[in-house]
């Protein structure tokens, strides 16, 4: 999403052509927003991201970092044939991992990568990348989504209605970091929303929405089982269902460390991260700048939290400037082809 939302501004540009390959979870943004591109998998060969790169004969590359090895391939062909790559990280998590299908080591890599804050860099730099070719940018697509959507801001905003219901966005634990743990931290979201239901006594709607990797979960399945009550109603949100819609029905959303989380903050929703695994510093500051509250995978802590009158109230100016920043970069990597 980091770099798709450079495309409306990249396709202004004067004398720039743009040619696009496109995941699955991009396709629907530029679908919605009709623009044209080619699909690509999340995982190719070298000798697909060589052809590629030999039938577009591109001046620069711009990628993200998402899981598969497509983007690296194709930075990897771009590396040797001399054409400049930038790179828009859009996480604060796993940075070496994010090149490890490179043909080049981390300390002498040739990418521009546009990092979201200054503690980013730092985190990078530990982690050997080079000072030089970090540049602080901002996050672009967050830049668009809490300052350019006032009036999605103001048709998802109904707190008063909506006070009893919320939205858990789950995802697959080792993802963020858990493997051993002797309580899952979804049950004690669980036990704090029946003892809030309780102490209000009044009906709570809980919705899950799964992550796209998350086929099924029998853990999640059993709880809502077990959890489920006419003061306490539970159920999972239809596949194709579109987030955006989910959050705009919710009061509250409650997750882990996903940029989803960084959504709802944007729609102004009460947005509660759940402190499962391990999280740097950078997002923490990040979550915090947004308003997203933090608290321990503990019922009592989670269930004081929560009883609590929500103050947060979304800022227009968080994130702002990441797509124009992230743009100088590649106009300058431009010029100095």
């Amino acid at each position: 999403m980091a770099v798709s939302s450079l495309i409306g501004s990249l396709s202004k540009e004067k004398n720039v052509s743009l040619c696009i390959y496109a995941g699955k979870f991009s396709e629907k943004f530029l679908e919605e927003n009709k623009i044209s591109f080619q699909k690509i998998k999340s995982q190719i060969t070298r000798s697909e991201a060589e052809s590629i790169i030999d039938a577009e004969h591109p001046d620069i590359i711009v990628t993200g970092t998402s899981g598969g090895n497509t983007e690296q391939e194709l930075r990897n062909a771009a590396y040797q044939r001399k054409i400049k790559s930038v790179v828009v990280l859009d996480f604060w998590k796993d940075y070496s991992r994010r090149w490890m299908y490179s043909s080049y080591a981390i300390d002498k890599i040739p990418d521009k990568v546009c990092v979201m804050d200054e503690i980013t860099k730092k985190e990078m730099i530990t982690e050997n990348f080079p000072e030089a070719n970090i540049i602080v940018t901002g996050h672009p697509y967050l830049d668009k989504i809490f300052n350019n959507n006032d009036d999605e801001l103001n048709a998802s905003t109904d707190n008063k209605r909506q006070r009893n219901k919320y939205l858990f966005l789950s995802q697959p634990l080792e993802i963020i970091g858990v493997r051993d743990y002797k309580i899952h931290p979804f049950k004690t979201l669980l036990n704090a929303l029946k003892k809030l239901a309780d102490i209000r006594n009044e009906k709570i709607q809980l919705t899950i929405k799964l992550h796209p990797v998350e086929e099924h979960s029998e853990e999640l399945c059993y709880l809502a089982e077990a959890y489920n009550s006419d003061m306490f109603e539970i159920s999972f949100a239809d596949k194709t269902g579109q987030l955006k819609e989910l959050i705009r029905k919710s009061g509250t959303v409650a997750g882990y460390n996903t940029i989803a989380m960084f959504e709802s903050r944007a729609l102004n929703k009460r947005t509660v991260s759940l402190t499962a695994g391990p999280v740097k510093d950078s997002l923490l500051c990040a979550m915090k700048e947004a308003g997203i509250e933090t608290v321990e995978t503990n019922s009592d802590k989670i269930f004081d939290l929560l009883n609590k009158k929500n103050t947060k109230v979304r800022s227009n100016s968080v994130f702002k400037g990441g797509v124009e920043r992230c743009l100088r970069v590649i106009r300058n990597e431009l010029s100095v082809n």
